[in-house]
């Protein structure tokens, strides 16, 4: 289940039920709501990461393949084969890696938690939203431990404010 996933964020243990280590849930809505605003979080992150990434190759790819580079390139031909190369390499780099569709997906998985979340009130049906987060987490790629931890810490920071541990 979700509390086995959160059990360990990189190397660093957290506390009983991932919440930040020193820092006891109040309540199981509490907990479900740390969680998926640590899901949101990192999936915001990893958006914004792949869409700059996407637009940056994007216009290299296109900055290196116009006609002012092709006539530089007719003057100093290793100048041109370089730049072409390069394009090639972007080219395939974004075929292959689909920074702009990964963008996407961690779009849509922000989308799903931030929709969760704002279900997870008070008198919420923990289950029925615990299950629907646990599908969601199907629909994940694998995750950046890096990226986790930053979420995490800022997860309990907008939660907790300085009452809890840093992983």
């Amino acid at each position: 289940m979700h509390a086995e996933r959160m059990g360990n964020i990189g190397s660093t243990k957290t506390g009983a039920e991932g919440l930040p280590a020193g820092r006891e849930a109040t309540s199981p809505v509490e907990q479900l709501r740390f969680d998926l605003l640590r899901s949101a979080l990192y999936h915001d992150q990893r958006q914004q990461t792949l869409a700059r990434m996407h637009k940056a190759l994007m216009f290299l790819s296109i900055l290196l393949g116009s006609g002012a580079i092709a006539a530089f390139g007719a003057q100093y031909p290793q100048l041109g084969q370089a730049a072409g190369l390069a394009v090639a390499i972007i080219g395939a780099a974004q075929l292959v890696f689909d920074f702009g569709g990964a963008a996407r997906d961690h779009a849509d998985l922000r989308r799903r938690f931030y929709a969760l979340l704002s279900e997870a009130g008070p008198d919420c049906d923990v289950s029925v939203i615990t299950a629907q987060m646990t599908l969601a987490f199907a629909d994940e790629p694998p995750m950046v431990p890096r990226v986790n931890c930053k979420a995490h810490n800022a997860a309990g920071e907008n939660m907790f404010g300085d009452d809890f541990t840093r992983v």
